[in-house]
């Protein structure tokens, strides 16, 4: 049985805790809420503290703080020198991302960008790869909410992280041009919506939004013999139509966060390493900071996440 430390057991935090339980792990929770502690000591947890410094040494940490503090977290968990699995966005900046190289963070941190791990996204990428539907020549990426809560960031580090990833595992990369771009702020500033436009042939349509009136989590890709879609995360099945009709093909509906947790949780047992390293990390922010770039938006996050750090102590 291996121990593994949970930074941070809030909403999605209370989560990991489930499934790394259900993966036969020791759990020991350090969150700052009292009422986070108390409902992980109820789920299960084997110790649970206010203060990461109160942790013992565990094999591996999972790490699921708002997205400010991710950077500050994980710097802090190498001197432990264990492999570390951390929630996205990992990084805000490059310089995020040469803090956590440079103090040997290449070596030791993964990073859980669970829509690699999804069934749907996994046949929607065989498909593509078939080319039963001729040559992808559009891949369209929907992400609708309404979103109060950005957890510290907007919505191209909380949500559009989930599309990018998308992106990357059905064409096998992100596209580098930005041929459009448009986005809605609110009345204090903050980004919440936008639609851009990024390569071509596939050309990437990205929808991203924080403020729509219906939940919507749709992936299609379409070539010249045919479609092919994922309609909802929590769908059985994709969907195929062509000449010859409809398609429906049937996919595995474990959770892709138990399927993420399982592969770290295989690593500290001596299996292959999880498959996004920071090196993926730096992928995604590269991205994201290119997208805000386009929209004039390159240094507001920035300022916001240095309030934020100091309104936290961790």
């Amino acid at each position: 049985m291996k121990s593994v430390g949970l930074i941070g057991c809030g909403n999605w935090g209370k989560n990991i805790l489930r499934d790394l339980i259900r993966l036969n792990c020791s759990v020991y929770v350090v969150d700052i809420d009292a009422q986070a502690r108390s409902r992980a000591s109820e789920t299960g947890a084997l110790e649970v503290h206010s203060g990461i410094d109160d942790l013992p040494v565990c094999d591996g940490y999972v790490v699921a703080v708002p997205i400010p503090d991710l950077t500050k977290v994980c710097a802090r968990l190498l001197k432990y020198k264990k492999p570390v699995f951390s929630e996205k966005t990992l990084c805000l900046s490059l310089e995020d991302y040469n803090l956590l190289n440079n103090s040997g963070g290449s070596d030791y941190i993964f990073t859980m960008h669970k829509w690699h791990y999804h069934p749907g996204i996994e046949a929607l990428r065989i498909v593509a790869q078939s080319r039963r539907i001729g040559e992808v020549e559009e891949l369209c990426a929907t992400r609708h909410a309404w979103v109060n809560d950005f957890h510290g960031g907007d919505v191209f580090w909380t949500q559009a992280v989930h599309d990018l990833t998308i992106i990357k595992h059905i064409v096998g990369y992100i596209p580098d041009e930005i041929k459009a771009i448009n986005v809605i702020k609110n009345e204090d500033g903050l980004p919440i919506s936008f639609t851009a436009m990024l390569g071509t042939k596939p050309a990437v349509i990205m929808s991203v939004s924080g403020r729509h009136c219906d939940k919507i989590s749709g992936v299609s890709i379409h070539g010249n013999k045919g479609s092919a879609g994922l309609y909802n995360a929590y769908d059985d099945h994709i969907t195929i139509r062509d000449d010859r009709g409809e398609e429906k093909i049937p996919i595995d509906t474990t959770f892709p966060l138990y399927l993420e947790l399982k592969e770290f949780v295989e690593y500290l047992h001596d299996g292959p390493a999880p498959r996004c390293n920071l090196q993926s990390a730096k992928e995604v922010t590269q991205v994201i900071l290119r997208l805000r770039k386009s929209a004039g938006l390159e240094n507001r996050l920035l300022n916001h996440r240095k309030d934020y750090y100091d309104r936290r102590s961790i």
